[in-house]
């Protein structure tokens, strides 16, 4: 239990969900089906497609909740099922060249990032559209597994530990990626005339 707040945590809710508990699946999924979507939509190019990943993330992680280890973190178990879903589907349609959506994200401002942030006038909210444009389109020119470490680091704000978790791989690994992801996005945004990235 979160003394802090008064509610179940992530584990306890899929514990209680695991044993039956409809209703605590259903709050596991009300706090985390806003997040999931957008980072699957980060990483697929439609949102009818991110749609059915989060839906299928949801029904595994229901269907496999006697797989979850004790002591672990569900949201790293929940992204690491969500992120091979992705790939999965980036495999059978042939397109990791196109992960990352073709068009602006979601219509969702409760979501904007730091290089987005809300700005009233038409002329810098035209400059913030045309710099998330170069960004999508410069995070395409990086290699996969540099942008899937880009993505979860610069987007989602998990640690290069909970990376390491997700992805199955050492952290010196997730370091090396991001590093060498960052050098790729700031060489491909400079290509787009955007410095200072």
């Amino acid at each position: 239990m979160d003394q802090a707040i008064g509610r179940p945590s992530d584990e306890e809710l899929l514990a209680r969900a695991h044993g039956g508990d409809d209703r605590s699946f259903g709050e596991l999924v009300s706090r985390w089906e806003r997040p999931l979507f957008h980072f699957v939509y980060r990483m697929i190019s439609r949102s009818e497609d991110a749609r059915d990943v989060c839906q299928e993330t949801f029904l595994r992680v229901i269907a496999h909740a006697d797989r979850f280890r004790p002591g672990a973190k569900f949201s790293t178990w929940m992204y690491q099922i969500a992120l091979n879903l992705c790939r999965d589907q980036a495999r059978k349609k042939r397109r990791w060249s196109l992960i990352l959506a073709e068009d602006a994200e979601p219509r969702d401002d409760s979501t904007t990032t730091s290089w987005t942030s809300s700005l009233e006038e038409p002329e810098a909210a035209t400059e913030a559209k045309e710099r998330r444009t170069a960004l999508l389109d410069a995070l395409r020119e990086i290699p996969a597994e540099q942008r899937e470490v880009v993505v979860l680091k610069e987007f989602e704000g998990l640690k290069f530990r909970e990376i390491a978790d997700i992805l199955r791989c050492p952290e010196s690994t997730v370091k090396s990626r991001m590093y060498y992801g960052l050098t790729g996005l700031r060489h491909a945004l400079e290509k787009r005339g955007i410095h200072g990235a």
